[in-house]
């Protein structure tokens, strides 16, 4: 019986690299403003104003609903207020006239007294009727709909023609509009991530409460074709306190939305730095074998024979894998071909190359915090040296 050659394997030396772990979460977009346009009065649509989808500038005209009946009202109310204000204007003639009459007794005190009353009377109604005409001008003004914000606006939801309605109750919604940049990210993180930070904070014994905002924590985030957005995201917001159903806290990210790539609604994954930088032992993913729940790796010894090695997985950084314990690195490990490997038995190795980990982004990594109470310390100043005579022996 022929003896059976060793299986041809690949093999290259394990790596170590200096690596971040991160934590991913699944997030969704928010506009950062969001604004329903309601009819504060009822009337007939006039006019549309957009394109639909067209981005708008706060105060730019959007809808005119028609003026006629509120013209009408207001130049009324406006009618009346000067005739009230005539009125008023002959009650004061009148009350000057009597004030001289009276000292006389050429007119009665009775009919004075009824001339003051009519000027405090004419002047309340000259001020009830101003008032009234400035409901008015209010109601008209409404008839002019602009846009309280900048951003993308949507499609309108009443054609020209179409009655709406305004004022308390329902009144109809005519469109929305979003900003558009910058936009939000919200994301839910677990209870045992926000320990582990606490954790590493209590380690360095600074115990205070430093809100997210003043932390600077870099996000990215990967849309859902898989493609990362160029830019990135920093937390300024986290719920006051833990769902205690989920266990879960929310958090919001900011992040630049200049190309109008996020759009309110969309889904992603975000990706938050856990920790700082370490050195790792690195292996490709693919060169994990699994025995139940145990992870090993095959290494070729001195002898050219497979070896098992039983591992312990850290982190995934792209198709490499770190290895917290049980591999060190510059071993020969098996990449490709575990199929026909068996420990002990000789290989025909074939050298190959371990796959780089991803390069850590800069910009991801998170500032050092400062005690301000440390910082408000002075520094400690060096002691002075006396001039001490020496002992007299």
């Amino acid at each position: 019986m022929p003896k059976a050659e060793p299986p041809p394997v690949t093999v290259a030396e394990s790596i170590q690299r200096k690596v971040i772990d991160y934590e991913e979460y699944t997030g969704h977009v928010e506009a950062e403003q969001t604004v329903d346009v309601y009819a504060k009065i009822s009337g007939y649509m006039q006019s549309v104003k957009f394109n639909d989808g067209a981005m708008v500038k706060a105060g730019e005209l959007l809808f005119l609903i028609d003026t006629s009946t509120y013209k009408a009202q207001y130049d009324q109310a406006v009618a009346n207020t000067n005739l009230y204000k005539a009125k008023y204007e002959l009650a004061k003639t009148t009350l000057a006239r009597n004030d001289k009459l009276v000292g006389s007794g050429a007119i009665s005190q009775e009919l004075y007294d009824e001339s003051v009353a009519a000027v405090n009377e004419s002047d309340a109604a000259v001020k009830a009727a101003e008032a009234q005409a400035v409901a008015r001008k209010v109601d008209l003004d409404y008839c002019t709909i602009t846009a309280a914000i900048d951003g993308r606006i949507d499609r309108t939801y009443v054609t020209p023609g179409n009655l709406v309605q305004g004022g308390a109750g329902l009144p109809t919604l005519l469109t929305t509009i979003v900003s558009v940049s910058p936009t939000y990210i919200y994301f839910d993180v677990d209870e045992l991530a926000l320990l582990r930070f606490t954790e590493e904070r209590v380690a360095n014994q600074d115990t205070r409460h430093i809100p997210l905002r003043e932390r600077k924590i870099p996000i990215q985030i990967t849309l859902a074709d898989g493609t990362i957005y160029p830019e990135l995201g920093v937390v300024d917001f986290g719920s006051n306190q833990l769902d205690a159903g989920t266990g879960t806290i929310s958090i919001r990210a900011v992040i630049s939305n200049k190309d109008e790539a996020l759009a309110p609604g969309m889904f992603v994954r975000v990706k938050v730095a856990s920790g700082h930088p370490y050195d790792a032992v690195l292996v490709p993913d693919s060169s994990i074998g699994a025995d139940q729940s145990d992870r090993y790796v095959y290494i070729v010894d001195e002898q050219g024979n497979a070896q098992r090695r039983q591992v312990t997985l850290g982190t995934k950084q792209g198709k490499d894998r770190v290895i917290t314990s049980g591999l060190k690195a510059g071993e020969k490990v098996i990449i490709n071909g575990l199929l026909l490997v068996r420990p002990g038995k000789p290989v025909a190795a074939q050298a190959g190359k371990m796959e780089e980990p991803p390069v850590i982004d800069p910009r991801m990594l998170q500032a050092e915090e400062k005690s301000p109470a440390k910082a408000a310390e002075p520094a400690a100043e060096e002691p002075k040296q006396e001039n001490v005579e020496p002992a007299k022996s």
